[in-house]
């Protein structure tokens, strides 16, 4: 079915508002069939230049090159039916071809040099500039590594105008050029030349990542760490919102693996591996290739070979080893497809050199108090008996991930370990917990092992209970005990009563699992296990503070549990012992009592102390610092206390919160932004989840998030999240957060001159306003609805809304006093525009005096004298200059000189003297006219 020219342009523009993907290169695809099938060459000639780019963002690049090959032809055949439009892309296109041929191996370089010389021809016969011929040919002589022609082609672009001073890609030409080079001279120019561009001095219309992309290794090459941190971030944070080559993704990871952060790395190659196998780009994909292998064969050498890596959002695995086999494979054979091509060894020399390149630094850290990821190096050479003794001392001390190490490092354990295997395997890792249980259950009881068979069989109905499977678990955990007891063993007992007693609980029999944890702590107290002792005072406490029981008693037993584990040398029960003391204080509204407990503690504390220990009580100890109001003060406390828990992989969400406040407090917006940032999703899941302890802390941090992002000028990011929070509020009918979101992001609209969406939101605001009560910030949002009208140009719309919050202003009670004269100066300066607006002179100029007048009365100076400068204006076009004329001269004198508003008092100074002139008449001795 044919398709009219009116319906396929609006296809097209559809096309084009569209999100990269499948359906946008469909559409695509399809339209370009009808416009051919229907003889509409210009149609067909911008829908395949969109379908190219479509093609490019999904990686297909080869698909570009017949498309233009298309329309070069159609546009040599049909000259007459093209217009400047088609011509200024083709020649756009034309050099964006000429630079991707050079990209794949298999393109020789006649086919290349032709095309430029076609190009240059077509170019020279327009009378255009050859500035895109000389940019193009730069960059296939710096892909050839050929950098006296590099030069040659960068002086003739230089001469043609150079870059444009608002592209970031112009500005990469200069940066990339003098990196790939990698003489300590040019590096040191890339360095300088960069330098305003990372600092946030110099800004482009496009986001700065390929250039912070591009200098990462340099930075940190040259010793300054703490800015290639910066840049990273920087980048990382944009990259979120485009759409970047595999480069600039493999930049950072190629950084990550040479600067000890193997982990961030691993997680940023995970981000773009499902897309990887589809890359038909050469170039791009051994660059990448380079970068990945760079960072697995650390991994590898770090003995994580075997672990597997999943691409995200996609069922595609490999372990560590084959991938980096993989990736270095290709990245080998890429090079040397391009050396046969280009008749040198320079790809090939460059790859071996990155694969092969030392680390820059131990570790550098990514945000301030960062650390180096804590790794358990299993000693080599231990027996299998000893890894599952070490697995057993771990998974005691409740620590399943170490435990979970040991045992993987077993392999195929021996027959006569087996069963010790399977039942480790089961209470590490709940995958197939119940086959392995039973297995390793029966194999003990035939191996005639009578004290392992009883235990693994508490801990199969102690699982099944915890499945609520009570009607098998816990006559199972019930017999094995009660035959656990006939063994005399105390040390056995208290490991079945306190598995007993968990599987009562989990059975809702409350009042017989506290008995049988009392049975426990009598065997554990008499074989003296202070794992077993802590365990169940641990696991006591924690039930009766569920159950409400009095506080003292929570304390006892959380205080025998500390000591317990103290002592045994296990500083994640300990921690956990902390946390139930806390709890306890904070239900008997005492929570000053842990804090005084916190700092006795890190005042009493060795330095061989556990870093998981002292990282704990100092974040505690920031956490109360910002609840007594001293947030800033916390934050070198929070660092320490997320960094520690950060490099053992047990940071939390609430914990990133609490750290973005205090950066926030402390003056530190961009930190702020970026932990808040990171932990945004993490703590909107948790609440969806229902285990966000404050669940109105995800709404928190995204206000905090939005704050700063508004601070550092990123006005889109600003909007977006405090949207986010607004439609939060909604959902739940939070009238107060509702405002705290909508009253800044009313102003971020009016700073955006966005006058309809900033009226629309103060009027919500001002609904949500008076829903709590609070007449002033109703009033003021009115007020400032009707200027964003005014502004719209809906003057009578802004003078109804102006009389509701005139007459709001007018009923506002007495007290608090001190809130009057700001409600007063913002109602009052929207009355004068809009008033001026309507030609309400007289009442204009009353309202402006009125709104300066109050805003000196809260110390608003500027506001007031700009006030002023209204006052006079109107006065001016109300005939009365020589009321004006004293009012700007003392605006003038107010003024800051050189500044916009003292400019304008002057020349509104000079056209008022003059008015006052002329109104004067002729003087007396002006000559008879």
């Amino acid at each position: 079915m044919s398709r009219s020219g009116a319906e396929l342009a609006a296809m097209l523009e559809q096309a084009r508002r569209m999100g990269h993907g499948e359906a946008q290169t469909a559409l695509l695809e399809d339209l370009v069939r009808h416009a051919d099938a229907g003889g509409l060459h210009r149609l067909a000639f911008a829908a395949r230049r969109s379908l190219a780019n479509a093609y490019s963002v999904g990686r297909q690049w080869d698909k570009a090159f017949p498309l233009f090959s298309r329309c070069l032809s159609e546009y040599d055949a049909r000259p007459g039916e093209f217009g400047p439009e088609e011509d200024w892309s083709l020649r756009n296109w034309y050099a964006s071809i000429a630079q991707s041929m050079a990209e794949f191996p298999e393109i020789s370089l006649a086919q290349i040099y032709g095309a430029f010389e076609d190009m240059e021809r077509r170019f020279r016969a327009g009378g255009h500039s050859l500035r895109q011929v000389y940019d193009a040919r730069r960059w296939v002589a710096q892909l050839a590594r050929d950098w006296p022609e590099e030069e040659r082609c960068h002086q003739q672009w230089e001469a043609a105008g150079g870059p444009d001073p608002d592209s970031v890609w112009d500005f990469e030409v200069q940066v990339e050029r003098l990196v790939l080079r990698g003489d300590d001279a040019s590096v040191a120019r890339a360095l300088a030349l960069a330098g305003p561009v990372l600092a946030g001095e110099v800004t482009f219309t496009e986001p700065s990542a390929p250039i912070q992309c591009l200098m990462l290794l340099p930075l940190a090459r040259a010793g300054r760490l703490e800015e290639a941190a910066k840049a990273f971030n920087r980048a990382r944070r944009a990259m979120y919102q485009g759409v970047y080559r595999y480069e600039y993704g493999g930049m950072k990871i190629e950084f990550c693996a040479l600067t000890g952060n193997e982990e961030t790395g691993l997680s940023a190659l995970r981000e773009q591996l499902a897309g990887f196998p589809t890359l038909n780009r050469p170039n791009g994909k051994m660059e990448f290739a380079t970068a990945a292998a760079v960072l697995l064969r650390r991994l590898t050498a770090a003995g994580r070979g075997d672990e597997t890596v999943r691409a995200n959002g996609s069922d595609l695995t490999w372990s560590v080893a084959e991938l980096c086999h993989e990736m270095e494979s290709t990245a080998r054979d890429l090079a040397a497809r391009f050396d046969a091509r280009n008749g040198t060894t320079c790809q090939g020399d460059r790859i071996r050199a990155r694969l092969t390149a030392p680390p820059v630094v131990d570790f550098l850290p990514l945000s301030p108090g960062a650390r180096r990821p804590v790794r358990l190096e299993i000693p080599p050479g231990l027996p299998p008996e000893a890894l599952l003794d070490r697995a057993e001392w771990h998974e005691r001390r409740d620590e399943p991930a170490l435990a979970r190490r040991y045992v993987a490092a077993v392999g195929t354990p021996p027959p006569h370990l087996a069963a010790r295997h399977a039942e480790l395997t089961a209470l590490t890792d709940s995958e197939q917990a119940e086959e392995r249980f039973r297995w390793a259950a029966e194999a003990y009881r035939q191996a005639g092992d009578q004290q392992r068979y009883l235990l693994c069989t508490c801990r199969l109905g102690n699982w099944l209970c915890k499945q609520d499977r009570f009607h098998e678990g816990l006559p199972m955990v019930t017999w094995a005990v009660g035959e656990l007891r006939r063994t005399g063993r105390h040390e056995l007992i208290a490991r079945g009563e306190l598995l007993h007693a968990r599987s009562l609980s989990w059975a809702g029999k409350v009042p017989k699992a506290y008995q049988t944890l009392a049975n426990g702590v009598r065997h554990a107290l008499a074989c003296g296990d202070p794992i077993l002792i802590g365990s169940l005072a641990l696991t006591e406490g924690t039930w009766r503070e569920f159950d409400r029981f009095p506080p003292a008693q929570v304390i006892g037993l959380a205080d025998t549990a500390r000591q317990a584990f103290a002592a045994a040398a296990s500083p994640g029960q300990l921690v956990r012992a902390f946390e139930l003391r806390r709890r306890s204080h904070e239900r008997a509204g005492a929570p000053h009592h842990f804090t005084d407990l916190v700092e006795h503690e890190l005042a009493t504390l060795p330095p061989s102390a556990p870093a998981q220990l002292r990282g704990y009580l100092r974040y505690r100890r920031g956490v109360a610092l910002i609840l007594s109001g001293r947030a800033a003060d916390a934050l070198d406390d929070l660092i320490d206390g997320v960094g520690e828990a950060r490099s053992r992989d047990a940071d939390t969400a609430e914990q990133g919160y609490q750290l973005a406040v205090a950066y926030r407090a402390a003056g530190r917006a961009e930190d702020a932004m970026e932990t808040a940032a990171d932990v945004a999703a993490w703590l909107d899941h948790l609440r969806e989840l229902g285990k966000l302890a404050e669940p109105d802390m995800a709404d928190w941090n995204r206000l905090l998030l939005a704050e700063c992002h508004q601070i550092l000028g990123h006005h889109a990011s600003a909007l977006e999240e405090y949207e986010k929070v607004a439609a939060s509020a909604r959902g739940r009918n939070d009238a107060r957060l509702l405002l705290q979101a909508l009253m800044p992001l009313a102003k971020i609209h009016d700073l955006l001159d966005e006058d309809a969406e900033a009226a629309a939101t103060y009027r919500e605001a001002a609904d949500a306003a008076a829903g709590l009560g609070d007449v002033h910030v109703a009033a003021i949002c009115r007020a400032s609805e009707a200027l964003s009208l005014q502004r719209t140009g809906d003057v009578e719309r802004a003078l109804a809304v102006l009389a509701q919050a005139e007459a709001m202003t007018g009923a506002l009670p007495a007290e608090p006093a001190e809130r009057l004269p700001q409600t007063w100066a913002i109602t009052f300066r929207s009355a004068a525009h809009v008033l001026s607006a309507a030609g309400r002179l007289q009442e204009a100029a009353d309202r402006a005096a009125r709104a300066a007048t109050a805003f000196r009365q809260v110390g608003e100076v500027t506001d007031a004298t700009t006030m002023d400068f209204l006052h006079a204006r109107t006065l001016v076009r109300l005939g009365r200059p020589d009321l004006a004329e004293p009012l700007l001269r003392a605006i003038i004198e107010a003024a800051g000189q050189e500044t916009p508003l003292h400019q304008a008092a002057a020349r509104a100074l000079a056209e008022t003297l003059e008015q006052l002139r002329r109104s004067a008449g002729p003087s007396r001795s002006a000559p008879n006219g």
